[in-house]
């Protein structure tokens, strides 16, 4: 088993020594901890079977946890509350290994130097195995000497063989009413930190399991396993340290070794894992609904059906509101019927209400269609994003009664032609694109000024500007007045319609008209009509 050479282990000493008073390893940074770490790990071994190892030190660190809480405020204990899961048929225990590292914890004196100097030793120990693998393994091995420790405790009265153990194993010294009594406090704060620094195992055992997912469906799992090998080091710190305590606890010495330090560090790094453990599972959900919507929309079945996977989690179908009653109703209303899913956020604006408004009165009669709206999130947000480009503005989005998209979004479409755009597919717009590819912009203006029906007939050029720059709105406007005496504009002859909008001093709509009358030949009503729409635009 390879380790770090005498030399390195010389640097990382002077360096802790070196800093003490001044700067301690509770605030050095994760990157100089990295650096003090990582040469103790050579590669990895994976044929440990760590998850068995792992489930056997759980079972011992609750049970024994829970032992000491009953002791300690004097309460029967019941062990058999707890979930335990048994180890694999054929493992076997890395005795050998355990016992070397409980080397390194027992009989250790206080402080923070001596505790790093047992870590990087341990580190040193298992320094070929994965890094989860090498907390486990501390864990194993202090849990193989607190879970005897307090199994005799609690068995001793009962047990002659327990109640000489005991003797030997200072027990009694603890357990001594009078001694108790005055280490209580210390017992219950060594028991909580025990604890924790599982359940921070938990975690770095639960992101490895992770680590088989694919990256781009988990970016937040790389940061987090990134973390693991700090993470590892203060829970092994932490480990030696508990283990000094019960030392000094069982002694007739009385010496302090305050774990508050390690106590404030371990549960920093609990609560930062739980944190990435949660978007990573969110991540994790996201796309496996992405994949299962993908799954859903290429074989189309029912609406119904395709409905469920795109709006709600896997397990988590809910009814539905009905707007007009206001009443909850079963998610089977939609069966065999088209759905128009309008997504947004919360805000809904006039405009949007009013479309949805007139398209619920257009095809309420029929009753084969039905408007559905669910503001973003839902489960299927990342589908929406990358196949239907959603991307916070809302969109309305056409299914027919067998699941498969007619429209990604016909919201656009029906602003401009309403509900002659029925029945909102997108083979409806390409005919209305193809059959009235002249007149889709009437209908957007259509209702601004009663005049300009009116010129759109007439073939006249239209130029809407605007703005906030009133500056640039004058020179537009001179500019544009200045076409009439130029001699080329006079001599093809056209009909030129300025339509300036605008707000006016109170904010109320405020619409201008310049009219240019003069005739000439130039491109089509069209082309003028987009090239003036885009310079307004980007200028106004």
């Amino acid at each position: 088993m390879l380790g770090i050479p005498q030399n390195g282990v010389s640097k990382v000493t002077s360096a802790v020594t070196k800093t003490e008073g001044e700067l301690s390893l509770f605030t050095m940074s994760d990157n100089k901890i990295l650096e003090l770490i990582y040469a103790t790990h050579v590669h990895e071994d994976d044929s440990f079977d760590v998850d068995s190892l792992f489930l056997v030190t759980e079972n011992i660190i609750k049970r024994s946890t829970q032992i000491v809480d009953s002791i300690v405020q004097g309460t029967q204990v019941h062990v058999d509350t707890i979930d335990e899961k048994p180890p694999k048929a054929s493992f076997s225990s890395p005795l050998c290994t355990l016992k070397s590292i409980g080397c390194e914890m027992s009989c250790k004196p206080p402080g923070e130097e001596i505790s790093h100097k047992s870590t990087l030793a341990i580190l040193n120990k298992v320094s070929n195995y994965s890094w989860e693998s090498k907390a486990v393994l501390a864990l194993a091995a202090f849990a193989l000497e607190y879970g005897e420790f307090w199994l005799l405790a609690n068995i001793r009265q009962s047990d002659l063989l327990a109640k000489s153990l005991a003797i030997l194993k200072r027990v009694p010294v603890l357990l001594k009413p009078a001694d108790l009594q005055k280490r209580r406090q210390a017992v219950v704060e060594l028991n909580v930190l025990i604890k924790t620094t599982l359940q921070v195992i938990e975690c770095i055992f639960e992101l490895e399991k992770l680590s088989t997912y694919d990256p781009k469906d988990v970016p937040a799992l790389a940061i987090a396993m990134d973390h693991i090998p700090v993470d590892v080091y203060w829970s092994i710190m932490t480990i030696v340290a508990c283990a000094t305590k019960i030392t000094l606890l069982t002694s007739d010495e009385v010496k302090e070794h305050d774990l508050a330090s390690f106590a404030q560090k371990i549960h920093y790094g609990l609560n930062k894992l739980k944190i990435q453990l949660k978007v990573c599972r969110k991540q994790i959900e996201e796309a496996e609904a992405y994949r299962r919507i993908r799954k859903t929309f290429q074989t189309p079945t029912e609406i119904m059906e395709v409905f469920k996977a795109l709006i709600f989690t896997k397990d988590n179908v809910q009814p539905l509101i009905d707007g007009s009653t206001k009443q909850m109703v079963k998610i089977d209303i939609l069966r065999r019927k088209n759905v128009l899913l309008f997504i947004s956020s919360l805000d809904i604006s006039d405009d949007d209400i009013s479309i949805l408004k007139s398209i619920y009165e257009f095809t309420k009669k029929e009753n084969q269609h039905k408007i559905v709206w669910n503001p973003a999130p839902i489960a299927g947000i990342r589908f929406i994003k990358e196949e239907w480009n959603f991307k916070g503005k809302p969109a309305l989005v056409v299914m027919n009664p067998q699941g498969k998209v007619e429209h990604s979004n016909a919201l656009h479409m029906i602003r401009i032609w309403g509900v002659k755009a029925f029945p909102f597919t997108k083979a409806t717009e390409e005919d209305l694109s193809h059959s009235h590819g002249d007149r889709w912009v009437g209908n957007v203006v259509q209702d601004i000024h009663p005049s300009l029906p009116n010129w759109i007939k007439e073939e006249n050029y239209i130029f809407f500007y605007g703005g906030k720059d009133n500056d640039w709105i004058q020179q537009f406007t001179k500019k544009a007045s200045a076409l009439l005496n130029d001699p080329v504009f006079k001599e093809a002859k056209i009909h030129i319609q300025l339509f300036c909008v605008g707000k006016g001093s109170k904010g109320e709509d405020d619409h201008g008209v310049v009219k240019l009358s003069t005739k000439l030949n130039s491109p089509s009503p069209n082309d003028l009509v987009v090239d003036g729409l885009c310079d307004t635009h980007n200028n106004g």
